[in-house]
């Protein structure tokens, strides 16, 4: 327990509040985009979305407010997190990923340098972004204050099952904007992303008191150049509904096991063929116990 209290001490007391260099509750783009057919749209890379709403991206909040590392002070207005260690490698775009910096902001970056200040959402994605760099996870990205304070937390075994695995105990990230608020005023509400161990599976998930539900916000991925992302929707009303989630799916997970014993993925194709030939064999044994 006192290990905890000095962690968290020590990243709060590093978290950079850096006032933005950029008008504040930026107008929107002009541009926007709404969710596309699940599963059907891919960046360059092959990541694919799916959500809750197409009953294949299970809405089931880890709430780690009182039991994760607060790392993102409350009240925090276009700020960031010191660089948080995720301790295993975790793939994003092809590059191993080990620390994540998490912005006021709504989003998370690879960049240890950022210190939070982009408020104004790029739409659609990919975009170079405003401000900062790094790859970019968007769960809620708008011009946000981290009122409720940003937490992390990491599990061996993860809460919520993973979508793609979910016979398997994956571990997991959770970081959670806790009570956020939009400034000028509305909110709180919560939201969070999850992470998991070797599936890859990028998982957002929203709560309820967000009164803008999408209509000046990016909810999405993209590289650290900037030139491939995937958009699950931006400056989109009623896209981000209250109670729900959206998944970003890996298209090239690491071989998932539960303990030492992989479990093996099977194509449309190869089940047919297994049970022709289970058929076949079942029709074999038949034949002779009748000879």
């Amino acid at each position: 327990m006192i290990y905890k209290g000095l962690f968290i001490a020590a990243v709060t007391a590093a978290a950079t509040v850096a006032w933005a260099q950029e008008p504040k509750d930026a107008p929107s783009s002009g541009n926007s985009v709404e969710p596309q057919p699940r599963g059907v749209i891919s960046d360059n890379f092959g990541y694919t979305f799916t959500d809750s709403a197409a009953g294949n991206c299970a809405l089931d909040f880890i709430d780690i407010s009182g039991t994760g590392a607060e790392i993102v002070a409350a009240g925090v207005d276009d700020g960031a997190s010191a660089p948080i260690s995720i301790g295993t490698d975790f793939d994003f775009y092809g590059t191993a990923v080990t620390q994540l910096v998490m912005a006021s902001n709504g989003y998370l970056s690879t960049d240890p340098t950022d210190t939070g200040p982009d408020l104004s959402n790029d739409c659609p994605l990919p975009a170079v972004p405003s401000s900062g760099s790094g790859a970019r996870i968007y769960p809620l990205n708008d011009d946000l204050i981290a009122s409720g304070g940003g937490f992390y937390e990491y599990f061996a075994s993860c809460p919520r099952s993973s979508d793609q695995f979910p016979f398997n105990d994956l571990g997991c990230h959770v970081f959670q904007w806790e009570g956020a608020t939009h400034f000028g005023g509305g909110g709180p509400f919560t939201f969070q992303v999850v992470l998991y161990d070797e599936s890859y599976e990028i998982v957002v998930q929203h709560l309820t008191g967000n009164p803008e539900t999408g209509s000046g916000s990016t909810t999405g991925i993209q590289n650290a150049a900037g030139d491939d992302g995937l958009t699950y929707a931006c400056d989109s009303a009623a896209s981000i509904p209250e109670n729900s989630a959206q998944c970003f799916i890996h298209p090239a997970p690491a071989a998932v096991g539960i303990g030492e014993q992989a479990v093996p993925t099977m194509s449309r194709g190869g089940l047919i063929l297994m049970v022709m030939v289970l058929m076949a064999l079942g029709g074999i044994v038949l034949v002779r116990r009748a000879g």
